[in-house]
Protein backbone atom coordinates (compact mmCIF):
# COMPACT_ATOMS: atom_id res chain seq x y z
CA UNK A 1 0.00 0.00 0.00
CA UNK A 2 1.53 3.31 -1.10
CA UNK A 3 4.96 1.80 -1.72
CA UNK A 4 5.93 5.00 -3.53
CA UNK A 5 4.72 8.58 -3.12
CA UNK A 6 5.39 11.50 -5.45
CA UNK A 7 5.63 15.02 -4.06
CA UNK A 8 6.36 18.13 -6.08
CA UNK A 9 8.36 20.94 -4.50
CA UNK A 10 8.16 24.58 -5.55
CA UNK A 11 9.45 26.41 -2.48
CA UNK A 12 5.99 27.37 -1.23
CA UNK A 13 4.75 26.68 2.33
CA UNK A 14 2.08 24.38 0.92
CA UNK A 15 4.67 22.32 -0.92
CA UNK A 16 6.59 21.95 2.34
CA UNK A 17 3.34 20.80 3.97
CA UNK A 18 2.98 18.27 1.15
CA UNK A 19 6.45 16.91 1.88
CA UNK A 20 5.58 16.69 5.59
CA UNK A 21 2.46 14.71 4.68
CA UNK A 22 4.37 12.45 2.29
CA UNK A 23 6.94 11.65 4.97
CA UNK A 24 4.26 10.99 7.61
CA UNK A 25 2.30 8.75 5.27
CA UNK A 26 5.48 7.12 4.01
CA UNK A 27 6.46 6.10 7.52
CA UNK A 28 3.30 3.99 7.68
CA UNK A 29 4.41 1.83 4.77
CA UNK A 30 8.18 2.39 4.48
CA UNK A 31 7.39 4.15 1.21
CA UNK A 32 9.92 5.45 -1.26
CA UNK A 33 9.40 9.20 -1.61
CA UNK A 34 9.93 10.59 -5.11
CA UNK A 35 10.93 14.24 -4.69
CA UNK A 36 10.36 16.25 -7.84
CA UNK A 37 10.89 19.84 -8.88
CA UNK A 38 9.40 21.13 -12.11
CA UNK A 39 10.73 24.29 -13.70
CA UNK A 40 7.43 25.75 -14.84
CA UNK A 41 7.84 27.56 -18.14
CA UNK A 42 5.16 30.01 -17.04
CA UNK A 43 7.50 31.60 -14.48
CA UNK A 44 9.66 32.72 -17.38
CA UNK A 45 7.16 35.53 -17.71
CA UNK A 46 8.60 38.31 -15.56
CA UNK A 47 5.26 39.48 -14.06
CA UNK A 48 4.82 36.09 -12.40
CA UNK A 49 8.15 36.21 -10.62
CA UNK A 50 7.00 38.78 -8.06
CA UNK A 51 4.42 36.29 -6.78
CA UNK A 52 6.48 33.16 -7.22
CA UNK A 53 7.31 32.59 -3.57
CA UNK A 54 10.59 32.76 -1.70
CA UNK A 55 14.05 31.70 -2.74
CA UNK A 56 14.47 33.86 -5.85
CA UNK A 57 17.49 36.19 -6.31
CA UNK A 58 16.41 39.72 -5.43
CA UNK A 59 17.89 41.05 -8.66
CA UNK A 60 15.51 38.82 -10.61
CA UNK A 61 12.31 40.35 -9.27
CA UNK A 62 10.52 42.48 -11.84
CA UNK A 63 13.32 42.23 -14.39
CA UNK A 64 12.37 41.37 -17.98
CA UNK A 65 13.00 37.67 -18.49
CA UNK A 66 14.57 38.27 -21.90
CA UNK A 67 17.53 40.09 -20.31
CA UNK A 68 18.44 37.33 -17.85
CA UNK A 69 19.98 33.88 -17.93
CA UNK A 70 16.89 32.40 -16.35
CA UNK A 71 17.59 28.84 -17.34
CA UNK A 72 20.59 28.49 -15.05
CA UNK A 73 18.80 30.23 -12.17
CA UNK A 74 15.74 28.03 -12.51
CA UNK A 75 17.76 24.83 -12.70
CA UNK A 76 19.84 25.84 -9.69
CA UNK A 77 16.69 26.54 -7.70
CA UNK A 78 15.14 23.22 -8.69
CA UNK A 79 18.31 21.38 -7.71
CA UNK A 80 18.35 23.13 -4.34
CA UNK A 81 14.70 22.27 -3.66
CA UNK A 82 15.34 18.65 -4.59
CA UNK A 83 18.46 18.43 -2.43
CA UNK A 84 16.70 19.95 0.58
CA UNK A 85 13.68 17.70 0.14
CA UNK A 86 15.78 14.57 -0.31
CA UNK A 87 17.76 15.39 2.82
CA UNK A 88 14.54 15.64 4.84
CA UNK A 89 13.30 12.31 3.50
CA UNK A 90 16.57 10.56 4.32
CA UNK A 91 16.56 12.10 7.80
CA UNK A 92 13.16 10.48 8.31
CA UNK A 93 14.67 7.09 7.50
CA UNK A 94 12.90 6.67 4.16
CA UNK A 95 14.26 5.87 0.71
CA UNK A 96 14.22 8.73 -1.76
CA UNK A 97 14.31 9.18 -5.50
CA UNK A 98 14.61 12.52 -7.27
CA UNK A 99 13.28 13.95 -10.50
CA UNK A 100 13.60 17.30 -12.25
CA UNK A 101 11.71 18.42 -15.32
CA UNK A 102 10.89 21.55 -17.30
CA UNK A 103 7.45 22.22 -18.72
CA UNK A 104 3.99 22.72 -17.29
CA UNK A 105 3.85 21.67 -13.65
CA UNK A 106 0.63 19.70 -13.96
CA UNK A 107 1.69 17.83 -17.09
CA UNK A 108 5.10 16.89 -15.74
CA UNK A 109 3.77 15.76 -12.35
CA UNK A 110 0.99 13.77 -14.00
CA UNK A 111 3.57 11.96 -16.13
CA UNK A 112 5.72 11.21 -13.07
CA UNK A 113 2.66 10.04 -11.13
CA UNK A 114 2.14 7.21 -13.62
CA UNK A 115 4.98 5.28 -11.98
CA UNK A 116 4.03 5.95 -8.33
CA UNK A 117 1.09 4.89 -6.17
CA UNK A 118 -0.07 8.30 -5.00
CA UNK A 119 0.62 11.97 -5.61
CA UNK A 120 0.96 14.31 -2.62
CA UNK A 121 0.23 18.00 -3.17
CA UNK A 122 -0.37 21.13 -1.12
CA UNK A 123 -3.58 23.12 -0.97
CA UNK A 124 -1.94 25.79 -3.13
CA UNK A 125 1.33 26.35 -4.95
CA UNK A 126 3.43 29.20 -6.28
CA UNK A 127 1.17 29.85 -9.28
CA UNK A 128 -2.08 30.82 -7.64
CA UNK A 129 -4.76 31.16 -10.29
CA UNK A 130 -8.37 31.89 -9.43
CA UNK A 131 -9.33 28.64 -7.73
CA UNK A 132 -9.70 28.58 -3.96
CA UNK A 133 -7.42 25.54 -3.84
CA UNK A 134 -4.86 26.85 -6.30
CA UNK A 135 -4.69 26.20 -10.01
CA UNK A 136 -2.15 23.37 -9.80
CA UNK A 137 -3.97 21.45 -7.08
CA UNK A 138 -7.35 21.52 -8.80
CA UNK A 139 -5.91 20.36 -12.13
CA UNK A 140 -3.88 17.59 -10.52
CA UNK A 141 -6.81 16.24 -8.52
CA UNK A 142 -8.99 16.28 -11.62
CA UNK A 143 -6.53 14.48 -13.86
CA UNK A 144 -4.16 12.40 -11.72
CA UNK A 145 -3.95 8.71 -12.66
CA UNK A 146 -3.45 7.81 -9.00
CA UNK A 147 -5.03 8.84 -5.68
CA UNK A 148 -4.09 12.37 -4.68
CA UNK A 149 -3.23 13.23 -1.10
CA UNK A 150 -3.99 16.91 -0.55
CA UNK A 151 -1.99 18.04 2.47
CA UNK A 152 -3.64 20.36 4.96
CA UNK A 153 -2.47 23.03 7.33
CA UNK A 154 -2.55 20.60 10.25
CA UNK A 155 0.07 17.93 10.76
CA UNK A 156 -0.99 14.30 10.63
CA UNK A 157 0.36 10.84 11.28
CA UNK A 158 -2.52 9.29 9.29
CA UNK A 159 -3.63 7.19 12.23
CA UNK A 160 -7.32 8.16 12.40
CA UNK A 161 -8.87 8.16 8.91
CA UNK A 162 -12.49 9.04 8.12
CA UNK A 163 -14.18 8.06 4.86
CA UNK A 164 -17.15 9.98 3.50
CA UNK A 165 -19.68 7.49 2.13
CA UNK A 166 -22.94 8.03 0.26
CA UNK A 167 -23.35 4.66 -1.46
CA UNK A 168 -22.41 5.96 -4.90
CA UNK A 169 -19.71 4.67 -7.21
CA UNK A 170 -17.12 7.26 -6.24
CA UNK A 171 -17.63 6.92 -2.50
CA UNK A 172 -17.56 3.14 -2.86
CA UNK A 173 -14.15 3.48 -4.48
CA UNK A 174 -13.12 5.70 -1.58
CA UNK A 175 -14.40 3.12 0.91
CA UNK A 176 -12.45 0.36 -0.85
CA UNK A 177 -9.21 2.32 -0.70
CA UNK A 178 -9.85 3.41 2.89
CA UNK A 179 -10.40 -0.24 3.88
CA UNK A 180 -7.16 -1.27 2.19
CA UNK A 181 -5.38 1.57 3.95
CA UNK A 182 -6.81 0.77 7.39
CA UNK A 183 -5.96 -2.92 7.03
CA UNK A 184 -2.40 -2.25 5.85
CA UNK A 185 -1.73 0.42 8.46
CA UNK A 186 -3.56 -1.50 11.23
CA UNK A 187 -5.66 1.52 12.20
CA UNK A 188 -9.42 1.81 12.84
CA UNK A 189 -11.69 3.43 10.28
CA UNK A 190 -14.63 5.78 10.79
CA UNK A 191 -17.34 5.84 8.11
CA UNK A 192 -19.60 8.88 7.96
CA UNK A 193 -22.80 9.32 6.00
CA UNK A 194 -24.84 12.51 6.02
CA UNK A 195 -28.58 11.95 5.70
CA UNK A 196 -31.83 12.27 7.59
CA UNK A 197 -32.43 8.83 9.13
CA UNK A 198 -31.00 6.69 6.33
CA UNK A 199 -28.98 3.96 8.05
CA UNK A 200 -29.26 1.42 5.24
CA UNK A 201 -26.17 2.68 3.44
CA UNK A 202 -24.08 2.43 6.59
CA UNK A 203 -25.23 -1.17 7.00
CA UNK A 204 -24.06 -1.77 3.43
CA UNK A 205 -20.65 -0.31 4.28
CA UNK A 206 -20.43 -2.43 7.44
CA UNK A 207 -21.28 -5.55 5.45
CA UNK A 208 -18.48 -4.77 3.01
CA UNK A 209 -15.95 -4.25 5.80
CA UNK A 210 -17.08 -7.40 7.63
CA UNK A 211 -15.13 -9.33 5.01
CA UNK A 212 -11.92 -7.55 6.00
CA UNK A 213 -9.82 -7.28 9.14
CA UNK A 214 -10.67 -3.60 9.57
CA UNK A 215 -12.12 -2.30 12.82
CA UNK A 216 -14.72 0.30 11.90
CA UNK A 217 -17.39 2.52 13.35
CA UNK A 218 -20.23 4.05 11.35
CA UNK A 219 -21.75 7.44 12.02
CA UNK A 220 -25.00 8.85 10.67
CA UNK A 221 -24.76 12.62 10.53
CA UNK A 222 -27.37 15.23 9.69
CA UNK A 223 -27.35 18.71 8.23
CA UNK A 224 -25.18 20.22 5.54
CA UNK A 225 -22.85 17.56 4.13
CA UNK A 226 -19.65 19.58 4.30
CA UNK A 227 -20.35 21.18 7.67
CA UNK A 228 -21.36 17.83 9.18
CA UNK A 229 -18.23 16.00 8.00
CA UNK A 230 -15.89 18.87 8.89
CA UNK A 231 -17.48 19.09 12.31
CA UNK A 232 -17.06 15.36 12.84
CA UNK A 233 -13.38 15.59 11.89
CA UNK A 234 -12.85 18.39 14.39
CA UNK A 235 -14.77 16.71 17.23
CA UNK A 236 -13.03 13.36 16.89
CA UNK A 237 -9.52 14.63 16.15
CA UNK A 238 -9.51 12.63 12.93
CA UNK A 239 -6.31 13.24 11.00
CA UNK A 240 -7.20 12.19 7.44
CA UNK A 241 -10.29 12.20 5.21
CA UNK A 242 -10.87 9.85 2.28
CA UNK A 243 -13.41 10.87 -0.37
CA UNK A 244 -14.17 10.38 -4.05
CA UNK A 245 -13.97 12.38 -7.27
CA UNK A 246 -16.50 12.13 -10.07
CA UNK A 247 -15.88 11.24 -13.70
CA UNK A 248 -16.40 14.15 -16.07
CA UNK A 249 -18.01 12.06 -18.83
CA UNK A 250 -16.82 10.25 -21.94
CA UNK A 251 -15.77 13.36 -23.77
CA UNK A 252 -13.77 14.78 -20.88
CA UNK A 253 -10.24 13.73 -20.08
CA UNK A 254 -10.51 14.85 -16.46
CA UNK A 255 -12.54 14.04 -13.40
CA UNK A 256 -14.63 16.55 -11.51
CA UNK A 257 -13.62 17.05 -7.89
CA UNK A 258 -17.27 17.42 -6.99
CA UNK A 259 -18.72 20.28 -5.02
CA UNK A 260 -18.73 18.43 -1.68
CA UNK A 261 -15.17 17.18 -2.02
CA UNK A 262 -13.83 20.54 -3.11
CA UNK A 263 -15.65 22.24 -0.25
CA UNK A 264 -14.25 19.67 2.21
CA UNK A 265 -10.74 20.46 1.02
CA UNK A 266 -11.39 24.08 1.95
CA UNK A 267 -13.28 23.36 5.18
CA UNK A 268 -10.83 20.94 6.81
CA UNK A 269 -7.19 21.30 7.80
CA UNK A 270 -6.26 17.61 7.77
CA UNK A 271 -4.90 15.77 4.72
CA UNK A 272 -7.54 14.52 2.30
CA UNK A 273 -7.04 11.48 0.09
CA UNK A 274 -9.07 11.95 -3.09
CA UNK A 275 -9.91 8.75 -4.97
CA UNK A 276 -11.51 8.46 -8.37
Amino acid sequence: MFASLLVGLDGSPDARAALDAAIALGRRFASTIVVAAVVDVRVLEAPLLEGAGTGWPEALMGTPAASLELGAVLRERADRLIAEGAERVRAAGLAVQTARAMGLVEEELLALAESTEALVVGRRGDLRGGDALGAHTVKLVRRAPRPVVVAGGAGSDFGHPVVAYDGGETSSAALTLAARYAAAAAVPLDIVHVSEGDEGLLAKAEAFLSRTSVTCQTHLLSGDVVEAIAGFVNRTAADAVVCGAHHGGRRRRSWSIGSHTEALLSATAVPTIVVR
